[in-house]
């Protein structure tokens, strides 16, 4: 899911229990490293360095006072995107839309296409450590393909006029793909030829 900020705090998607978790087990076998390894030894320099540096780095995380862990399927995270979508949702970005259709135009070029003229939508997740990012693979009838994901500028606005334009869209497919976090929930929003997942990704 994509960074944020709430209230003035920078927002991680993970619950504080499992940070806690994190930390224990991290500095158990720091202890263990200290208590049963030999100084001279990989076997003692590596798990003190891994662990020892993993655990210290998620302590510091936990205590920041600028940070606040909020778990996915929550009702603050639910507030949070709502948040964000109000923030954003009238920009239209890199996108110009007409009765039919829409321009999207990026540094390197620029394209018109009719909602018709849509022909699968893929939506998923990539991982960016940290955070993970929902991302769409928009294929159009003459065989291109463009994606954009949520730090696209006019994404809120794009996945709104799609969901109105092509009504097969379910209007809360956002939220399906959002969990579980940092999986890749590979989901196939429509087909105009009502294809399966498999036949798209094999016909690629």
């Amino acid at each position: 899911m994509k960074s944020a900020k709430y209230n003035g705090k920078n927002v991680i998607w993970e619950s504080k229990t499992k940070q806690i978790f994190l930390i224990i087990i991290c500095f158990a076998f720091t202890f263990m490293a200290l208590w049963a390894g030999k100084i001279n030894s990989v076997r003692f320099w590596f798990p003190l360095i891994l662990f020892g540096g993993g655990g210290i780095f998620i302590l510091i995380r936990f205590l920041n006072p600028k940070n606040i862990f909020v778990p996915l399927n929550s009702k603050l995270a639910q507030e949070i995107f709502s948040s964000q979508a109000v923030e954003n949702q009238d920009e239209p970005g890199i996108f110009e839309y007409s009765e039919n259709g829409f321009k999207i135009t990026d540094e390197n070029s620029s394209n018109t296409y009719e909602w018709n003229n849509i022909e699968t939508v893929l939506a998923y997740k990539i991982d960016l450590l940290t955070y993970d990012e929902i991302c769409i693979d928009v294929y159009t009838d003459d065989l291109n393909k463009f994606t954009i994901s949520e730090s696209t500028w006019g994404w809120f606005q794009f996945i709104s006029r799609l969901s109105e334009n092509i009504k097969a869209i379910q209007i809360d497919w956002y939220i399906t793909i959002a969990n579980p976090a940092f999986e890749k929930n590979l989901t196939l929003l429509y087909d105009k030829n009502n294809r399966t997942i498999e036949e798209i990704i094999k016909a690629q």
